[in-house]
């Protein structure tokens, strides 16, 4: 053998010897990965078996699918109105309180259809997986936040609410409500329907941004298009496309598409015009150049006769402790407020409205009703309010019909039993609103719309978790009060200045996405009454 072949033969072994040796070394760590991996799949499958033998008896969903389980069903329902009405009345009519709704053919899901089973279900936190999906814009505002850190921000909001801050609203709804009932005057005069969310919404988020931080925004005129309301309108419309796809949850996956990028720039946008907002009202108030806190006093002071708005309040809001809220926090409350107090407003508006023009006689109530506390005068004030009973009723019966925030979920952190049932920990439950609304042992004619059902005599004995539109518990909403006066002003308003009918053709279908809202939008014919 040559020199030459030597050398090429001591090299192969060398290499050989080498090649084995690295292979084995990776060999090692790469063995405990697909062990620590197995042992993974491992407990997740025995923890969903157990979940599985644990709710064997609870009734599936109908047209399970072998692969897909419920979710072909739960697309069709969200695609037609009937077949989800249809459901609500099978499930009423059979007594069923709860179901299993599988995603895929491993993963169940508990979903909650009678009030008789809400005060166990709603003492268990949020689920994360829907609400986290919104976080990339609220933060860890109330809508989300869990824990000591909910307790404390909860408090602190508390006072935002408080009857002496709502008053000042009241001239905000009106002037606000004049905007949009010239709009509908110049429409009645040609005759011209209205779309009611299209308009509504407008409203509501006018009314919001005031409320808010003092925004006078003009969005309800058609040519007014500032960044940050653009921002506010495609961030709720991208979060709820994003709801009803399963592939866009996944964080990695979405923000490489084009809604995902998208989403992520109206974040920023709107992100960026709070921050200035906060700051600029922190100058405004020479908040921070004092060396004591602001108090309340103080503040009405400085704002000169100005209504304090929710970003005043949150700006003095201090714990036990004497500590405020961070810029973040209130960022993070503030667009909280926006996202609560505008689509699920709109939706109560829109869903009263419609069934108020599909009911001429209890429009007319609601219209004496109306008439009999102005006394003449042209617009209400806030001690008007609590005179609206009747029109409190109607707009309760629209919403048992017709709940803004329709599907809740909550997350078990402890075993418990549940209608005969023990409930692993861990278990994502559902809470169906408007099939609770709809139950037939709770409602007498449950899909027929009737505001008496909500005169204090007759809802004595009912159980006080049949009617939750505004959740249950202790993370009930907040903000219901704020809701309920502005949409008591604005439907007692509307029906003092026109009668309002259904445009004949034009198929109303409720659409469920995060909030109930109306395809295609739902047309009314104005008559003007003076």
């Amino acid at each position: 053998m040559t020199p030459v072949h030597e050398y090429c033969s001591a090299i192969t072994v060398y290499l050989q010897f080498f090649t084995m040796d690295y292979l084995s070394v990776l060999a090692i760590p790469a063995l405990c990965l697909c062990a620590v991996l197995l042992y993974k799949l491992t407990a997740i499958a025995q923890t969903l078996h157990k979940r599985a033998v644990a709710l064997k008896d609870v009734p599936d969903m109908p047209n399970m699918h072998w692969l897909l389980g419920s979710m072909p069903y739960i697309r069709k329902m969200f695609e037609d109105d009937v077949e989800t009405l249809n459901y609500i009345k099978y499930v009423s009519d059979n007594k069923i309180k709860m179901t299993k709704l599988w995603i895929g053919p491993f993963f169940v899901m508990l979903t909650v259809r009678h009030c008789s089973l809400l005060p166990k279900v709603l003492k268990q936190p949020k689920n994360k997986v829907g609400y986290d999906l919104l976080r990339p814009w609220l933060g860890d505002g109330l809508l989300i936040s869990e824990g000591n850190k909910w307790s404390r921000n909860r408090r602190l909001l508390t006072p935002a609410f408080h009857y002496a801050i709502l008053m000042p609203y009241i001239s905000v709804y009106n002037r606000c409500l004049g905007v949009m009932m010239d709009k509908w005057s110049a429409a009645a005069r040609v005759n011209d329907p209205v779309k009611l969310f299209e308009c509504v919404s407008l409203l509501s988020l006018d009314i919001i941004l005031q409320c808010s931080f003092s925004f006078s925004s003009d969005c309800q005129i058609e040519s007014s298009r500032h960044p940050y309301i653009h921002s506010v309108q495609e961030i709720v419309e991208l979060t709820t496309r994003r709801f009803t796809s399963v592939p866009a949850r996944w964080d990695l996956y979405y923000y490489l598409t084009k809604d995902g990028r998208t989403f992520r720039k109206h974040c920023n946008t709107a992100h960026d015009y709070s921050n200035m907002v906060i700051q600029n009202r922190k100058k405004e108030l020479r908040i921070g150049e004092d060396k004591t806190q602001l108090s309340e006093s103080e503040l009405r002071t400085r704002k000169k006769g100005k209504y304090l708005d929710f970003l005043d309040v949150l700006l003095i809001a201090r714990d036990e402790e004497g500590n405020g809220l961070t810029d973040q926090e209130i960022r993070d409350e503030v667009d909280t407020f926006m996202f609560e107090g505008h689509d699920t407003t709109t939706s109560g508006m829109c869903w009263t409205l419609y069934c108020l023009a599909k009911h001429p006689e209890a429009q007319e109530k609601v219209r004496e009703e109306v008439r009999s506390v102005l006394q003449g005068r042209e617009t209400l004030d806030y001690d008007d309010i609590k005179e609206l009973k009747y029109t409190l009723w109607a707009i309760k019966e629209a919403m048992r019909l017709y709940p803004p925030v329709f599907f809740i979920s909550r997350e078990t952190n402890e075993e418990f039993e549940l209608d005969g049932c023990l409930v692993p920990k861990g278990v994502r439950v559902g809470i169906d609103i408007r099939c609770i609304h709809r139950q037939s042992d709770t409602w007498e004619n449950p899909d027929e719309y009737d505001p008496l059902r909500f005169n204090p005599s007759n809802c004595e004995g009912r159980d006080p978790y049949a009617y939750v539109p505004f959740s249950g518990g202790q993370r009930n909403c907040i903000g219901q009060n704020f809701a309920l006066n502005e949409e008591r002003i604005v439907i007692a308003s509307i029906l003092n200045r026109f009668k309002l009918s259904l445009v004949q053709r034009h198929k109303v279908e409720a659409d469920s996405k995060i909030v109930l809202r109306s395809k295609n939008d739902i047309k009314i014919n104005l008559e003007p009454l003076y």
